[in-house]
């Protein structure tokens, strides 16, 4: 799809559904900036992360152009022969390749679950919840940190002054995380970045592996 669309001339957004908006990062007008190809989002909760600039790939910006379009060719191409996750290969390229030119969503705009169990300063516009998932029902897990936004008579239809709750507690830092039992999802995760921290953190290695550690780090996790 990304190829297609680039080939046509097309920039685009990808925006996945499991994220919160606070505010509208619209607003910000990164699709008016030509000083990078593209913007993705990071992980980590700040720039101080080990892993700041690795690309989260949930939610980020593409221009239309011939890199881009070079870009996504090779992830699908190599989607279609190794086995790795697709924001892997995406942060190999964008650590190696001189086009197209990479940037990244500060923390401060989009920042994932990891911001919650932060001292939950500074919201972020957009807030990305993935990884907190028990085995069961993802939407279901949400809602005990206040994340549903169904109402109880008709679960086709926004309950606003949900949303308008929600926004109130990641305004005032006061998203509850302590009530709730240790995800498997979150837990794996956990386990995972900081096993990964500790590799990065290594002084000369870490910055050798930085670009390639994202295309095998899947064989350290146990995804259900």
């Amino acid at each position: 799809m990304a190829v297609c669309l680039l080939k046509n001339g097309k920039s685009f957004w990808m925006m996945q559904q499991d994220t919160f908006w606070l505010k509208n990062i619209f607003d910000l007008r990164f699709e008016e900036n030509y000083e990078y190809d593209a913007i993705f989002d990071q992980i980590g909760f700040d720039n101080a992360s080990q892993r700041a600039e690795w690309i989260n790939g949930a939610n980020f910006f593409v221009h239309a152009n011939n890199s881009t379009i070079k870009f996504f060719e090779a992830v699908a191409r190599k989607l279609a022969h190794w086995y790795t996750p697709d924001m892997g290969i995406m942060i190999h390229q964008c650590h190696t390749w001189s086009e197209p030119k990479c940037n990244y969503i500060p923390h401060k705009i989009a920042n994932s679950w990891e911001w919650m169990y932060t001292n939950q300063k500074n919201p972020p516009y957009i807030l990305q919840l993935d990884c907190e998932t028990d085995g069961s029902s993802k939407l279901m897990q949400l809602a005990k940190f206040g994340f549903y936004f169904m109402n109880s008579d008709n679960h086709r239809v926004c309950n606003q002054t949900a949303v308008e709750y929600a926004r109130k507690r990641m305004e005032d830092g006061k998203i509850e995380v302590s009530r709730n039992r240790l995800s498997w999802g979150r837990f794996q995760f956990k386990v995972y970045w900081w096993i990964v921290d500790h590799m990065l953190s290594t002084p000369i290695i870490g910055a050798l592996i930085k670009p390639y550690l994202p295309l095998i780090g899947f064989i350290i996790m146990i995804t259900i």
